[in-house]
């Protein structure tokens, strides 16, 4: 008897291995293509700052101005992420589940919530620019900057949030390597143009941000060419009739409990720069600028909780819930080790790096003693990314929620409020008051991601259908 064309769709989706044998092949065939994807767009974030440190080395604004952007961009990059995930999810539990109408109008039902996110954030974005930015704490030269990179790199926020469904789509049948393909076209194009941009049309931090807007839609471009040439199996038929108010309520279920996590972030960034800059400015050049290079040790963590969402999504939702912890523990396992070893690589070469992005002792002395207190303990941070991994697959995304809100609001800010304003430790309050909320949360996540698994196995906790 053959089979139907939804069976064979389904099997088509199903990457060989994900639901038996060995786990680690499978995680590293999903996790490398986005770590790789990851640190091009790293090496274009580096290249970025470089690039705008060489418009005036001893002039700090430049580097501090549109880093002060950072809260900002994780506020567009939460509500980007809440979509990817969401979709992430909804699409690997129901290819676990082979739910066939909800992979039908995944697609069309995501990108009505990008499309209306996007549109709103522009318009809002440029009718209260100069308010925002001030928020941030920007003032004289640090306005000047900030200002010119907002008003030039706001175009982006649509696109990348239309973007993100198809993203997220491909991310939840496996198809990891077109997401790497995408974010590379996007990084060698902005390497590109920013010399072009900054210097040739002598644009500045404004050109910076247009070659950002440029080259990121271009990387969205070939994205939907990924699907217009059939290699998802998910077709987009841009239907009206596809749009579907359950399928957008369980993909905005994971996704805004995902984008408020990542907005508590942002919020407590914007806060945490205000602390900071009040210390010295030159601490907030530093501080932006290792924030950026220190991402060279978050992206295996975020390139592995992505492989990690898509494993547990699928094998959850078919029941093999021995293989779903494993995965899980698999994930900690690998993720520890990259993080241990880029962080010796970080300690050695901290002074060489950031002596390449600014002429000025202290902000480099700041950035180095950053990353060398802070390199080693984001080991933590494996256990809560991992862990949300978990929660968000299996359809219960509410404790990553808390786990942020506890680790961002109930932890990280008082801690550093006390050792900066009451010990008087300045940037060491900084530092060691991110090392307390990050330390204690990783325990706590460890043991309610156990405890959750555990209840999976024996029936009192169930996969959310989709």
């Amino acid at each position: 008897m053959k089979k139907g064309k939804k069976e064979k769709l389904v099997e088509h989706k199903e990457i060989k291995g994900m639901f038996d044998g060995k786990i680690l092949p499978v995680l590293l065939k999903l996790t490398l293509p986005m770590m790789f994807g990851m640190f091009f767009q790293l090496f274009y974030n580096v290249t970025d700052t470089f690039w705008i440190s060489l418009i005036d080395k001893k002039d700090p604004s430049y580097v501090g101005g549109t880093g002060m952007i950072f809260p900002l961009f994780v506020f567009v990059m939460a509500l980007a992420n809440g979509i990817v995930i969401g979709v992430n999810s909804l699409v690997a539990r129901a290819i676990g589940e082979r739910n066939h109408r909800i992979l039908e109008k995944a697609a069309e039902s995501g990108l009505v919530i990008g499309i209306f996110f996007g549109i709103a954030l522009l318009i809002l974005g440029y009718l209260y620019d100069r308010d925002i930015i001030a928020t941030l704490g920007a003032s004289e030269l640090y306005m000047t900057r900030a200002l010119d990179y907002y008003r030039f790199i706001l175009p982006l926020v649509p696109v990348i949030l239309f973007g993100a469904v198809f993203q997220g789509i491909l991310q939840g049948e496996g198809l990891m390597k077109y997401v790497m393909k995408a974010m590379i076209i996007a990084t060698v194009l902005n390497i590109v143009l920013d010399p072009v941009f900054i210097f040739l049309l002598d644009l500045k931090v404004k050109g910076a941000a247009l070659a950002t807007c440029l080259s990121h839609s271009t990387g969205v471009f070939y994205t939907l060419s990924v699907f217009h040439m059939k290699k998802s199996s998910i077709h987009v038929k841009w239907k009206l009739a596809n749009i579907d108010l359950h399928t957008m309520g369980k993909i905005s279920s994971i996704g805004f409990t995902q984008a408020a996590s990542m907005i508590i972030m942002s919020l407590s960034f914007m806060f945490i720069n205000r602390i900071v800059i009040h210390i010295d400015k030159l601490a907030m050049t530093a501080y932006s600028l290792a924030a950026r290079i220190d991402q060279i040790i978050f992206i295996p963590i975020f390139a592995i909780g992505s492989a990690v969402l898509t494993m547990v999504g699928q094998n959850s939702a078919r029941g093999l819930y021995d293989r779903t912890k494993e995965i899980w523990y698999r994930g900690i396992q690998g993720a520890a080790i990259m993080v241990l070893f880029l962080a010796a690589v970080m300690f050695i070469l901290a002074r060489i790096i950031y002596s390449n992005f600014s002429e000025i002792d202290q902000v480099v002395n700041y950035a180095v003693t950053q990353t060398r207190i802070l390199a080693f303990t984001y080991i933590f941070a494996t256990v809560g990314i991992l862990g949300r991994s978990v929660f968000q697959g299996t359809g219960h995304p509410f404790p990553a929620l808390v786990l942020a809100f506890l680790r961002m609001i109930i932890l990280n800010v008082p801690a550093i409020l006390v050792l900066v304003y009451v010990f008087n430790l300045k940037m060491y309050g900084v530092w060691f008051g991110l090392i307390i909320g990050n330390s204690t949360t990783a325990i706590i996540s460890l043991i309610w991601v156990r405890s959750s698994l555990n209840k999976l196995k024996s029936g009192e906790l169930k996969v959310i259908p989709t």
